[in-house]
């Protein structure tokens, strides 16, 4: 089925999803708090294992925000029309405070969001982005020196200092978007000199980790710039780069997950010292999070923030992300932005970077038409309240982009309303329709936990009454809820960081996956050819009368300087026996990695039912199966059955015992 008919399909469905199985706001309580988290205003609590806000009143509270309701600046850009400013529209900034609190309560919001107007005459709680770490010069200056502690909470009480008495006030967001990437962490801090203090902190770590002993370093990691000693890496522009087969990248995660681990200290500390009856609402990670950093949080955030790039059109969210924050740090989770745009919008914007050399356009969740993207908002909104831990989403943006980009030159119709002050009324009524269910679905969120969970027995594989094109780039036709494996393992302390689905049609075997993944491929010492063993890749095997067939995908970087990342992601399909790729097979109509910018990892696949020896696949067969995935540098490994270790990914002993359904 053609992109735009299915689109067409969801459209229809849409109109009657207000329809369906919800009955209306949730009225009360009865379940006990189990854990209710401090805070003499707002505080957390989680309620028969779902995670909640709880209002000052004491009532449970399921964030629908807004970011950005801001009444925007006079500039060139709001004089010609092509950026909103209040005062193109109202007599008076008062007015507009009014009329926007209206109009978001109407449409079923009850939360500003970052970077709003914090004027209480708007109605509506508020969260701040408070930008400490940055303005700290915690990252990419020196963390560990003895002086940042000092500086955070100076810092921190001037930034306060605006919010400390807004009755309003939920909470604050330490940062937005900082990123933890390993990799640039390590190379930053190794080449700095030797004065700095968090330089000093990562020499140690390495000396300590090799005990000295250099060959023992040597195993790991090849040395650059001509270094043959641990005091050769306390000089300025020091460098180290990974050995293939090495172990390396568990020490680059260690430093990390220090860093991260003073982070969250001293930005907790710093806020609840400034202003003791706010939330710590964490630092918005960047649609993308590393498991190590989320243990390094500890006890030093009251929710964990996330922006999240919804992972297909139909508003599709990957329960691995979510499921795996709940498994490493139980705690709520707020959905700090999440958005669509459409290529169809009244601002004329264009839905890519201008600002950069290199556009990238729709990188960022982009649809045809606004009746798309009403229905993929409204079932990612739904797909959010269906999570345990999810305490709320909040919408970026209220208005479009201006027309031409903002200053950055982010250039995307997230608006509920364009630059001219009119509301995308698809979207917004989509939104007023379901905002008011949320919480009666995210109260009964644990039932369908409990589906994704599985059970003992045999798996059974539900046939694909659709058509599915492994060469479209897209996943919008699979019935993704209906496909979903469950049941992976991952090496303690880490938890799966993918989701795999596995469908069948007569003619073969269909699977698609979707996970996230950073990926530095230059911070390896591999030259112009990026080894297969260090690539992403997942693992297919399948035992049938006896015959055991083994199917890999590898995800392979190769060099292109004329690519946003620097490198193109080339997707690569072999037969494996014993752990060796003895054949390699036709990609064309067989695999394909979807086109989504790093670090979103998805991949779609078809194989042949003749690849395992048969002629043809029916209902009621019966196979044993694993599945095994591996994250660049071997740093992540997950498996459906038995050992998920490295060597067990690509020698599978465990199956499991599936039937065609």
């Amino acid at each position: 089925m053609h992109l735009r008919i299915r689109y067409t399909l969801f459209v229809v469905a849409a109109v009657l999803l207000s329809n369906v199985v919800f009955a209306g706001p949730m009225d009360s309580f009865s379940s006990p708090v189990k854990e209710h988290v401090r805070g003499k205003g707002w505080s957390t609590a989680n309620i028969n294992g779902v995670w909640w806000l709880i209002d000052p009143q004491g009532k449970p509270f399921y964030s629908k925000g807004v970011d950005i309701v801001a009444p925007g600046l006079q500039c060139e850009k709001s004089m010609a029309g092509h950026a909103f400013f209040w005062a193109n529209f109202y007599s008076s900034i008062d007015t507009w405070r009014g009329d926007v609190g209206h109009q978001l309560k109407k449409w079923g919001f009850n939360t500003l969001g970052g970077w709003s107007d914090n004027s209480p005459k708007i109605g509506l709680p508020l969260m701040v982005d408070l930008e400490l770490g940055r303005n700290s010069q915690f990252h990419w200056f020196d963390p560990f020196d003895p002086k940042m502690e000092k500086v955070t909470l100076q810092r921190a009480r001037e930034l306060t200092a605006p919010y400390r008495k807004l009755p309003q006030l939920i909470g604050y967001f330490s940062d937005n978007e900082i990123g933890w990437w390993n990799s640039a962490l390590f190379i930053w801090y190794l080449k700095d000199p030797w004065e700095n203090h968090t330089k000093r902190f990562l020499w140690k770590m390495i000396y300590d980790t090799y005990g000295g002993d250099w060959k023992a370093l040597l195993a790991d990691w090849a040395p650059q710039g001509g270094a043959k000693s641990f005091d050769d890496l306390k000089e300025v522009g020091a460098a180290l780069k990974l050995r293939p087969g090495g172990n390396g990248i568990r020490l680059v995660d260690r430093f990390m997950s220090a860093v991260a681990a003073r982070y969250y200290k001293l930005m907790y500390r710093a806020i609840h010292a400034a202003d003791p009856s706010a939330l710590v609402l964490g630092d918005r990670l960047p649609l993308y999070y590393h498991q190590d950093v989320i243990r390094a949080m500890g006890d030093n955030v009251d929710a964990i923030s996330t922006n999240y790039n919804v992972d297909t059109a139909d508003g599709w969210v990957a329960p691995y992300y979510f499921d795996g924050l709940r498994k490493l740090d139980n705690k709520p989770v707020l959905i700090s932005e999440f958005f669509f745009s459409a290529a169809q919008n009244r601002s004329g914007n264009l839905n890519e970077d201008t600002g950069s050399a290199y556009p990238n356009p729709g990188h960022l969740m982009t649809v045809p038409t606004q009746a798309e993207r009403a229905w993929g908002a409204g079932r990612a909104l739904v797909n959010f309240a269906r999570f345990p831990n999810i305490a709320g989403a909040q919408w970026f943006q209220y208005c479009d982009e201006p027309l031409g980009g903002r200053a950055d030159g982010e250039n995307y119709d997230m608006g509920l309303i364009d630059t001219s002050n009119r509301p995308y009324e698809l979207l917004t009524e989509q939104l007023r329709k379901l905002n008011p269910e949320l919480d009666r679905i995210h109260e009964k969120s644990l039932d369908n936990e409990a589906k994704r969970s599985g059970g003992a027995g045999p798996v059974f594989v539900n046939e694909a009454n659709y058509r599915i094109d492994v060469r479209d780039s897209s996943l919008v036709e699979w019935d993704k809820e209906k496909t979903l494996l469950s049941g992976f393992v991952a090496p303690a302390p880490h938890v799966p960081f993918a989701d795999v689905h596995l469908t069948w049609k007569p003619e073969g075997f269909y699977l698609c996956s979707l996970s996230d993944v950073y990926l530095n491929p230059d911070f390896l010492a591999c030259g112009d050819e990026f080894p297969k063993s260090e690539a992403f890749q997942l693992h297919f095997t399948v035992e049938s009368g006896g015959a055991k067939k083994q199917l890999a995908i590898y995800l392979v970087p190769r060099k292109n300087p004329s690519s946003p990342d620097g490198f193109d992601i080339a997707p690569e399909l072999f037969v494996v026996e014993n752990g060796v790729c003895v054949q390699k097979l036709p990609t064309e109509g067989h695999l394909q990695r979807i086109k989504e910018s790093l670090p979103h990892i998805a991949i779609e696949a078809f194989f042949p039912a003749k690849w395992f020896g048969v002629d043809t696949l029916k209902s009621g067969m019966r196979f044993k199966a694993n599945i095994g995935v591996m994250s660049y540098f071997r740093e992540f490994t997950m498996a459906w059955a038995g050992n998920p270790r490295q060597g067990a990914i690509s020698e599978p002993g465990d199956f499991r015992e599936i039937v065609l359904k």
